[in-house]
């Protein structure tokens, strides 16, 4: 592993020494116990619910707020508020990886960016509660997505930082069963408070910080005991690259993710808005469809999980649960473009989160088996959390060119269900030549 100069000032102003410094890098060998843990997970869980809900729901909500009449008009609405947001989550994520690998501050490398970033976030989506144009609840998004990437960043590195190998994949399964209930709580909190737009924004935003905050007192972490090199503006470029070519694993397993991301919020974005003018439903009854849907989808991904990271560890194996997830998941999303009745869009739902569950189990775990130097963990998970970002910013521009194929005045559903189906499947062809991982 790359380290840091020796040299450098360790926290009690004496030069660390060199096992000081092989015992802070090394690898995390002791199992990290139930308390940790689940804090862990809580944490998530709650994080998820204060930022999902405007992701999933509550953008479309507000365009359809802002714009009753005009689909078209709800579809740019959603475009621009989405878009920007994420674009800034692809910037943010990686630069607050690399300040949180760099961080000397006595309270951790770590600590300090969960407790910053929750409170940043919670500022953006008060903005985008209490305002209503277009520009206003934008400019929030932006504001909450980079608050909630200056916490992600440090929280997804710990998974590196503390957890063991033989415990990742268990572990990746739970946080992201966390992150997938967390949809599922939001979707609810979004079908019972739509008429309460600012309410909705701001409450999640309380627990989040009190769990977020006590998973940083939990968090073990230490003072990075020696000082990194200063970084310059060529420091900092380098920050958003891993070279492909020289770590071909690493940027299969970027390909995979990025794709499969693509995929999903390719329909995601606009599944309140695809129940109302493919499924011809009313607004009301759009909502608690989705609310079902969602539920149906969260069971499913959340079992799917649970024994997908259970036998992954066991068997040892990663890629596997990973290409032939994102594979069934191309499916079922291609099947949407078929789909014009409920109980069809029910049975979908359920493939679909078959399918996710699987990949969310093994993936990340995947990802940190395959990092470059894992001493930088919070740069190199922010660059490969561009992946998952920059879908998000793509997906809401991209989608309006496949949703005006054909007719100006019906959006065309199924050719941006085709390419959604499409993109997955080629994910899992990426995954398929990772050389290092089972």
């Amino acid at each position: 592993m790359t380290q840091p100069p020796v040299s450098a000032q360790s926290s009690s102003n004496q030069r660390a020494t060199q096992e000081e410094i092989d015992a802070f890098f090394a690898p995390p060998t002791k199992e990290v116990g139930p308390f940790f843990i689940a804090s862990y997970v809580l944490a998530q869980l709650f994080f998820f619910v204060a930022l999902m809900g405007p992701a999933v729901v509550s953008i479309q909500t507000k365009a359809m707020a802002m714009f009753p009449k005009d689909s078209a008009a709800q579809a740019d609405a959603v475009s621009v508020i989405a878009g920007l947001g994420a674009l800034g989550a692809v910037f943010a994520n990686v630069i607050f990886g690399q300040i949180s690998d760099r961080t000397m501050w006595r309270w951790g490398r770590r600590r300090p960016w969960l407790v910053i970033g929750i409170l940043g976030m919670t500022v953006g989506l008060a903005i985008m509660g209490l305002t209503n144009t277009v520009p206003a609840v934008a400019a929030g998004w932006l504001i909450a997505q980079i608050g909630a990437n200056a916490a992600l960043a440090p929280f997804v590195a710990v998974l590196s930082d503390q957890v063991p190998e033989f415990q990742r994949a268990r572990i990746s399964s739970m946080i992201s069963i966390a992150q997938n209930l967390a949809i599922l709580i939001a979707t609810y909190l979004s079908n019972g408070l739509r008429h309460n737009l600012e309410v909705l924004y701001i409450a999640p935003a309380i627990p989040a910080i009190l769990f977020m905050v006590w998973f940083a007192f939990v968090l073990p972490d230490k003072q990075l005991p020696v000082t990194p090199p200063k970084l310059n503006l060529v420091g900092l470029l380098k920050t958003f690259w891993v070279n492909p070519i020289k770590y071909p694993d690493y940027g299969l397993a970027w390909a995979g993710r990025f794709l499969i991301t693509l995929a999903s919020f390719s329909f995601t974005t606009y599944r309140l808005m695809y129940l109302v003018h493919r499924v011809s439903l009313t607004e009301d009854q759009a909502h608690d469809v989705m609310a079902t849907s969602v539920l149906i989808y969260t069971v499913t991904l959340m079992t799917a999980s649970f024994i997908g990271g259970q036998l992954s560890d066991r068997l040892h194996r990663r890629k596997i649960f990973v290409i032939l997830a994102s594979i069934l998941f191309g499916i079922g999303t291609a099947m949407l473009a078929h789909t014009t009745t409920v109980s069809g869009f029910y049975m979908v739902e359920a493939v679909m989160g078959l399918a996710y569950g699987i990949y969310i189990s093994v993936d990340l775990a995947l990802v940190v088996d395959v990092l470059p130097n894992p001493d930088n963990a919070g740069k190199e998970l922010g660059v490969f959390n561009i992946a998952n970002a920059l879908p998000q910013s793509l997906a809401p521009f991209m989608a309006p060119f496949f949703l005006g194929i054909g007719s100006v005045e019906k959006m065309n559903y199924p050719a941006l269900c085709y390419f959604a189906g499409i993109c997955a499947v080629l994910g899992g062809i990426a995954t398929i030549f990772i050389k290092k991982v089972r």
